[in-house]
């Protein structure tokens, strides 16, 4: 039986192809193992072993090991220059939704040696940084990660590190709006990110107004700098005064793929603006009634979407727009939300291929003869997605008799599409499918019955149009 050197031993004298291609496919636990054998083994492994960084943090007492992290690539700087890829998650921590993340312990050594570095970087704000760091809050340790790595490709910060950013936001800052001014990286290889803040409440606390929470636009905005970006997730806050972070605009030229969250109407057309090369949107419009602003209102402005969606018109080809507004404060029902304007300009969007998007935004929530989907969906249109988002607002409780509910049923549907295919080569030639998705929940035990499927799928039929029905379950 061979000896664990001489079993190194021949590993070893594989080529250096040969070994990438084992490295990649071992689990981190067998290339830790591999590592300890000898110096020269654990050479070829470490660039393997630090390049993809993924924690889970699913309870507060067991925060994820970022100290011995940084620990490490405090003593052997290289390392750092191996990771590639952080992907950080965690489930909502019970209670702490106001309180922020756990605070997590330094050691005095630790805190000298992080102290020089971030003394070194140059930064302005290095005294904020220390203190914060002295406190132990996520954000400052992970501004202390980032800062170091400069290999990084691909970053997914979950909500609950991103609960408290003002340190991360100010390096992003620092290093994509002033590069060089501080000795920090340029990110010139990121070109994946996903960073997400967990929006509205938990359905318990009294109204915030503006003033109870700060927001993250200042934190976020740095990331449209990014010089390589491809692919951005990202909750933009809606800020008082929309401003870019530098003297100049953005240029993701590369950017092609957006999923944009919290952001209203009033600034989607500024971040949108800045992207002369989008091909696929993804929007999510919400309405939190555990806030009061001048932008987070129960209307849904459909004349500003259309003209925030028609800068990328040109190069769009796939756009998703989701909707809600869940019960909040101390209420038991869906608050009222109206509609206001058409997304008829939309129809000329020619490069448009695959749209979701809930009913109403396209017709409104009275159910109504006059409105044809034809009307407003874009001409060059192969999938539409119809979902019926926002159909329990305004329904039960306090009902406001000034403010419409949701009237499309079933069969309102059904005859809404039967209007559109019976014409739907002339205005809509390219049309090859259309899905139906509908709540499932108790209230709607009896919607779309047997007889009324068939006659859906009989309409497809006849008129040579994939047609599907979805159930989908609300997230409570």
């Amino acid at each position: 039986m061979l000896s664990e050197r001489q079993a190194a031993s021949g590993i070893l004298g594989c080529p250096v192809e040969v070994l990438g291609l084992i490295f990649e496919i071992l689990p981190p636990a067998e290339l830790r193992v591999l590592s300890i054998v000898n110096k020269e083994l654990r050479a070829r492994v470490e660039p393997f072993l630090y390049a993809n960084i993924q924690w889970l943090w699913r309870e507060a007492s067991s925060p994820p090991p970022i100290t011995q992290l940084l620990r490490t690539i405090t003593c052997k700087p290289q390392l750092a220059t191996y990771i590639t890829n952080v992907h950080l998650d965690g489930m909502n921590i019970k209670g702490r939704m106001t309180a922020g993340p756990p605070k997590i312990l330094i050691s005095s050594s630790e805190l000298t040696e992080y102290t020089a570095f971030i003394q070194g970087t140059g930064v302005p704000y290095s005294d904020l940084w220390i203190c914060e760091l002295h406190q132990g809050t996520i954000d400052a340790l992970l501004a202390l990660l980032v800062a170091q790595l400069s290999n990084l490709r691909c970053l997914y910060l979950g909500p609950i590190y991103t609960r408290e950013n003002q340190v991360l936001g100010m390096i992003l800052n620092s290093a994509l709006c002033r590069p060089m001014d501080y000795r920090l990286p340029t990110f010139q290889h990121l070109r994946d990110v996903s960073f997400h803040r967990a929006v509205g409440d938990d359905g318990t606390r009294p109204k915030m107004t503006p003033q109870d929470r700060a927001k993250n636009t200042a934190n976020v905005l740095p990331l449209f700098y990014l010089p390589n970006i491809r692919s951005m997730s990202v909750t933009v806050e809606n800020p008082d005064v929309f401003t870019w972070p530098a003297a100049h605009l953005p240029d993701p030229s590369k950017l092609t793929s957006l999923d944009l969250t919290a952001v209203r109407e009033a600034y989607l057309g500024d971040l949108l603006s800045v992207m002369p090369y989008l091909e696929t949107l993804r929007w999510a419009w919400y309405y939190d009634y555990g806030v009061e602003d001048d932008f987070v209102s129960p209307t849904v402005d459909l004349d500003r979407i259309a003209a925030a969606v028609s800068r990328v018109r040109g190069t769009l080809m796939d756009l998703t727009i989701s909707a809600d507004a869940p019960i909040g404060g101390n209420e038991q029902f869906h608050p009222a939300v109206k509609m206001e304007g058409s997304l008829r300009a939309m129809v000329e969007f020619d490069e448009l291929k695959r749209l979701r998007i809930p009913l109403a935004f396209l017709v409104g929530f009275v159910e109504d003869t006059t409105k044809r989907l034809q009307d407003v969906v874009p001409r060059n249109i192969e999938f539409l997605t119809i979902t019926d988002e926002l159909g329990l607002q305004n329904d039960g409780g306090d009902y406001n008799s000034d403010w419409p509910i949701y009237e499309w049923t079933d069969t309102a549907v059904l005859t809404l599409l039967r209007t559109w295919l019976r014409g739907w080569k002339s205005c809509t030639p390219q049309l090859r499918g259309i899905s139906v998705l509908f709540d499932c929940i108790d209230t709607n035990i009896g919607e779309w019955p047997p007889e009324l499927r068939h006659q859906f799928m009989e309409l497809g039929a006849q008129a040579e149009v994939h047609l599907e029905l979805i159930e989908w379950k609300r997230d409570w």
